[in-house]
């Protein structure tokens, strides 16, 4: 028996070796076998698996990515995605490390959101190109390992779960890699 698993398919046609082009240029099939996923991708004769993973993995569980330079952590809840931008002086050297909030469905940002951590409220989004940015988003990586954030938009509350935060997202010090305000 095949396992359900999410398949994402690179577009070769857009990708070099620095990194590839934007969602358009993947294909994501969740719930499917590997069979399935490749008879799909199909019509691309030179779409090629670059990562499976299991479906159920990546609900309230912390992930790291990396895409065009920048390290990513975040956590998907209720179809929406608390994300954590961290571009490094290696990838983006002049982008600033962020917060977002992002409804999946309709693939759009939150525009405004507030974050309660472990007695500290962060309002969102918010970036590190600035002092005040730069201690939210250091405070905030540090909160996070102490309690679940409960994020507030819309009328709407959503809990995410501390879990596994300590072993995917990073916190401040020696190895930290995210770009800071200078």
């Amino acid at each position: 028996m095949n396992k359900l698993m999410q398949y994402v398919f690179i577009l070769p046609s857009f990708c070099f070796l620095v990194g590839c082009g934007d969602s358009s240029d993947k294909v994501t099939l969740e719930n499917s076998t590997l069979e399935q996923a490749t008879a799909a991708a199909a019509g691309n004769a030179n779409a090629k698996p670059i990562l499976s993973e299991p479906v159920v993995a990546s609900k309230g569980q912390w992930k790291e990515g990396f895409g065009q330079g920048n390290l990513e952590y975040f956590i998907d809840q209720d179809d929406v995605r608390f994300y954590i931008g961290c571009p490094t002086k290696d990838g983006s050297a002049d982008a600033n490390s962020d917060v977002t909030l992002h409804q999946i469905s309709s693939d759009q940002d939150i525009p405004k959101f507030t974050i309660d951590v472990n007695g500290n409220s962060y309002e969102g989004p918010f970036d590190t190109g600035s002092r005040v940015g730069e201690d939210n988003f250091i405070s905030l990586l540090a909160d996070l390992r102490k309690g679940d954030a409960v994020v507030k938009f819309n009328g709407k509350s959503i809990r995410f779960d501390k879990g596994n935060v300590a072993d995917v997202v990073p916190v401040f010090g020696k190895k930290f890699s995210c770009n800071l305000d200078v």
